[in-house]
């Protein structure tokens, strides 16, 4: 019996985010289809979207591949997302930073039109690293240094470039 037989469970869950990320790449390649072409501009704007989702929606089709054939995705885990196995003990896999990382960006997409660009990303920077960093007093304060001057140093090139920014 191999390790898959025995934990279903987490194979599902890798064949359910493959499906949702498939589904949320063609939506995305759809929705671009009305998107209108600029008359100066070759490349036009639907270019990145249409190209990232193009490489999700490839890698999310792997990914299900590997579940279908029941390969392992990881060292002995069965799951590249919902597994809390790690390889070795030198790191540890957390499986609810995924849902952390979706999460924040939904909110500061959101809050983006409401907070401003330079805020909502400030705010942003500083979430998503309290979530993912150690929380020592010095790492708390790199990273509060980190969010503040990319968050204003990148509304600051934007505007530059006469981009305007909520």
């Amino acid at each position: 019996m191999n390790e898959q037989d025995r934990k279903p469970g987490l194979a599902k869950g890798d064949a359910t985010f493959a499906l949702a990320m498939i589904a949320v790449a063609l939506f995305t390649m759809w929705g671009l289809r009305n998107q209108p072409k600029a008359p100066y501009d070759p490349v036009g704007a639907a270019a990145v979207p249409f190209w990232t989702a193009a490489c999700v929606l490839a890698l999310a089709i792997f990914l299900l591949a590997r579940v279908l054939l029941r390969h392992s995705t990881r060292g002995t885990a069965q799951a590249l997302f919902t597994a809390n196995e790690a390889v070795d003990d030198t790191y540890s896999v957390v499986p609810s930073f995924s849902a952390w990382a979706v999460g924040l960006s939904v909110i500061y997409v959101a809050a983006m039109p409401f907070a401003g660009f330079m805020i909502a990303s400030i705010v942003y920077m500083l979430a998503l690293g309290w979530v993912l960093s150690v929380r020592t007093p010095r790492a708390l304060l790199i990273l509060a240094i980190v969010a503040v001057a990319l968050g204003a140093g990148i509304d600051f090139g934007f505007r530059a470039m006469l981009i305007d920014l909520p």
